[in-house]
């Protein structure tokens, strides 16, 4: 049985280690093995102090970013957290300048991936700083980009912090928050309260809308089912001020494995690697090639691909893929096409 992971993201500052403490009040008095992963930027662990005391196993990464500099530590930490405690629920609390791609990227370890599912990533929006941080103006690009991934790829957002703002002021927020990312569920709430059986139960975008999709061709085509009516997110949109195009097939990021079933020829393989769609942001895993005895562990990423032996034959030959509207037939095609 894999465990359920979750992931809370948000800006510094917005409510995750309260939404954090909340969640684990709840989940004392629920069944279940629960172990929490906190990450801090800083060589002190501040935000893990307050939630030692609900009794679950608290697992600190501390001095660096999961997403980055401390990957590696991740990996060996869910392993350990994986094999001592045999968790129901993992919860992982990013800092606050995480981007989610990367942190789905450093959670899909191919030794890893089979024994985990991401339920979902939650969002935590201040109200208050949202607009100020969005701007390219007062913030860095970088900065910007990562504040708005962490909107564009949840699966639910809590929209906090909202008895600081007027209400015109937030309408603008939701507006904004509505424009990056139209498939998330938006929770308004003050000091992160909201029910947290609904959080627990979120439902990744992806898959909602891989079932709106199955939906409208069961029903006929787009653009016949649209005639005559205005589709819910389309009301919502046109009532705060956004003009009602179509929204973006996904906003979400996927993740799915391939197993190898045995040697694939390294020249086709290779080009396999380097012909993969810009949709595609991370490839990784571990191969055998035809004629060689070792394994292989390949990386693609930012149209970099590396492949390097592997000594250690413990991983499975298994390949995993991270991205947005993935093909996932498509893709399976090209890779079996390698054999």
């Amino acid at each position: 049985m894999s465990a359920g992971v979750y992931i809370l993201t948000g800006y510094l500052g917005s409510g995750k280690t309260t939404l954090m403490q909340k969640l684990l009040a709840y989940l004392r008095n629920q069944d279940g093995r629960v172990v929490v992963l906190m990450n801090e930027m800083g060589e002190e662990d501040i935000d893990g102090e307050q939630i030692q005391g609900f009794g679950f196993p608290v697992k600190k990464l501390l001095d660096g970013c999961i997403c980055c500099s401390i990957r590696g530590e991740l990996t060996d930490g869910l392993k350990d957290v994986l094999s001592s405690f045999e968790p129901d629920h993992i919860l992982i609390e990013t800092t606050g300048v995480a981007d989610p791609v990367d942190v789905v990227d450093a959670l899909t370890h191919p030794e890893l991936y089979d024994r985990m599912e991401l339920k979902g990533i939650i969002s935590v929006v201040d109200a208050s700083r949202f607009r100020d941080l969005n701007s390219r103006f007062q913030s860095s690009g970088s900065l910007v980009k990562t504040i708005r991934n962490q909107v564009k790829y949840a699966d639910l957002l809590l929209l906090n912090k909202i008895d600081l703002v007027t209400p015109e002021v937030l309408e603008k927020v939701k507006a904004k928050l509505l424009e990056l990312n139209p498939h998330a569920p938006i929770h308004q709430t003050i000091q992160s309260d909201m029910d947290l059986r609904e959080l627990l139960s979120v439902k990744r975008a992806a898959e909602r809308s891989a079932a709106e999709r199955a939906r409208d061709k069961a029903a006929g085509s787009p653009v016949q089912k649209s005639i005559g009516r205005m589709s819910a997110l389309e009301k919502v949109k046109r009532s705060l001020g956004i003009s009602a195009g179509q929204p973006s097939l996904y906003n979400s990021i996927e993740t799915f494995s391939y197993h190898f079933t045995g040697p694939v020829d390294a020249k086709k393989f290779e080009d396999f690697l380097w012909d993969l769609p810009k949709n595609v942001y991370r490839a990784k895993g571990y191969v055998l090639f035809k004629g060689r005895e070792e394994l292989i562990s390949f990386q693609h990423t930012d149209n970099q691909v590396n492949l390097f032996p592997f000594e250690n034959f413990g991983p499975k030959m298994v390949a995993v893929f991270i991205g947005e509207g993935l093909d996932r037939e498509k893709i399976i095609a090209d890779l079996e096409a390698c054999y």
